[in-house]
């Protein structure tokens, strides 16, 4: 009879994988041992950091909390949304800590595919509804618009799969942040919670904006601004530097803050609790600075679009007609008062003199000059085939180097006046269906989001028309979330007498 004796390697092996699991999926290294592992690992970063390669301890520890991020992700899908949208608010802050040699598009798109991956893999084990949420004329139209991209493959005009693969991507990565938030958007709660993540952000965003200002840019931003002289020519006007906080540029960082001020400042309207009205117009009026320092006269010019179809919608309330005369006489005093030697009031002031403003005349010129070509092509040159996008993928194309400073033009002359004609059919559904929610609710709580949301949603559309203002991130997740907000609020009505 053969006596068994276990091996002494294997049971220290067994012993060290449980004592792991323990610290980490137990404990949650909340422990001496784990704060030693912590502590060894900084320091490791800090070493190869310093005396290795600075570079490669970015990506190491990009690495590190990339993974992290994804397995976090596909657990817990509402936190996935939410880093995701943190992320996309910071990136751009430290790619330029290394010259913009940083995916950052592809890192938020990754982080976004995993947590819609982690709503798939979710519904498939608990067996529910796949389309669950998702059929309502809003999802149609954008399916709609994402197979009008997929017939641009075939566009006879366009040189680069590459280029169209970038769009395409893009595409779809909007519709997922739809999709997502349609799926985590379960409660009224959620959606409160969306509201909050998402002005804390803003108001960080315009913080730091007033600290560029008033304190200067740090040493590697204003190297990032100097190292490209058409960046510098861009963002130097006025004897200042135009501030863009976080952001990409200081355009998409002027109409984020004036889409989300107006949003916060629409709110307080209806707040009735004091303490939250008062730190939605504390939060309002920090955007407010840091849209001013932005210099983007069109985000001063969209402002009063969002207020007045605010106005309209709420017109028999007196708190609407009390807020109206309010801002009347602000932007009088603004426009008109007597004083004439801060630069950022005449910047704002420049905003409504359109028949002397010079870049919007040249920007009228270049769409009469363009008009025949969109009319001679009514499924256009092909995405990806203007401007500096056009010069990187289709150097040969007719439209490379021509300047689409509209979204609504670079539509045309992308896709035609068909994919034109989608792109506002897509808007005016979205716009259609947050006014007749508002008109059919019964809570007043849902009219004052309705009306909010419509409102931010109109100062992006009203914004596409003087730049390509609607897609890019953060701003994606605020616009695209709205969508969700709108489809999803009817659902949770409860009957109660306005």
């Amino acid at each position: 009879m053969s006596t068994y004796y276990p091996d002494k390697k294997g049971n220290y092996f067994k012993q060290l994988s449980a004592a792991l699991e323990k610290q980490v999926l137990q404990l949650h290294l909340n422990t001496p041992f784990g704060y030693l592992l912590m502590g060894l690992m900084a320091l490791a970063m800090a070493f190869i950091i310093a005396k290795i390669n600075f570079l490669l301890g970015i990506i190491i520890a990009g690495g590190l909390i990339g993974g992290t991020a994804v397995v976090v992700s596909l657990l817990h899908t509402e936190l996935g949304f939410y880093m995701s949208m943190i992320l996309s608010v910071f990136v751009f802050f430290l790619n330029r800590l290394v010259d913009d040699m940083l995916p950052v598009g592809t890192a938020v798109d990754l982080l976004v595919g995993t947590t819609f991956l982690g709503i798939y893999l979710r519904k498939t084990v608990q067996k529910e509804k796949y389309w669950r949420y998702s059929r309502n004329p809003i999802t149609w139209i954008y399916l709609i618009y994402l197979a009008y991209l997929m017939i641009q493959l075939f566009n006879p005009d366009m040189q680069s799969f590459a280029g169209w693969g970038q769009v395409f991507r893009k595409a779809v990565s909007l519709l997922l942040i739809y999709f997502i938030a349609l799926h985590i958007f379960t409660r009224v709660a959620v959606i409160k919670r969306f509201f909050k993540v998402w002005l804390v952000m803003a108001v960080i965003c315009g913080a730091y904006a007033c600290f560029q200002q008033w304190h200067g840019l740090l040493g590697f931003e204003e190297h990032w601004v100097m190292m490209d002289p058409i960046r510098y020519g861009l963002y130097f006007q006025g004897g200042t530097i135009r501030k863009f906080s976080f952001l990409s540029d200081p355009t998409a960082f002027g109409i984020l803050m004036a889409s989300s001020m107006v949003f916060a400042l629409l709110l307080a309207i209806g707040q009735p609790d004091t303490g939250k009205r008062n730190w939605l117009l504390v939060a309002s009026g920090v955007m407010a600075l840091g849209m001013a320092f932005s210099g983007t006269r069109t985000a001063y010019a969209v402002i009063p679009a969002g207020i007045v179809i605010f106005v309209l919608m709420t017109i028999t309330s007196k708190k609407t007609m009390a807020f109206t005369v309010m801002f009347l006489m602000f932007f009088m005093v603004l426009i008109f008062g007597p004083f004439h030697s801060i630069g950022t009031v005449n910047r704002i002031r420049t905003a409504f003199e359109f028949s002397e403003d010079e870049s919007l005349n040249v920007r009228d010129k270049n769409r009469q000059y363009i008009q025949p070509y969109i009319w001679a092509h009514p499924i256009g040159g092909g995405v990806n085939t203007s401007g500096a996008s056009g010069k990187q993928y289709n150097p040969e194309h007719p439209l490379a180097g021509f300047p689409p400073d509209s979204g609504y033009l670079k539509a045309a002359i992308e896709t035609g006046w068909i994919g034109l004609a989608l792109t506002c059919l897509m808007y005016f559904i979205v716009l259609q269906r947050g006014i007749r929610g508002f008109y059919q609710c019964r809570s007043k709580e849902f009219r004052n989001i309705y009306a909010a949301s419509v409102a931010a949603i109109f100062i992006y559309v009203v914004a596409h028309y003087a730049q390509v203002a609607i897609g890019q991130i953060p701003g994606a997740f605020f616009f695209y979330g709205l969508y969700a907000v709108i489809i999803k609020l009817k659902t949770f009505e409860q009957p109660e007498n306005v």
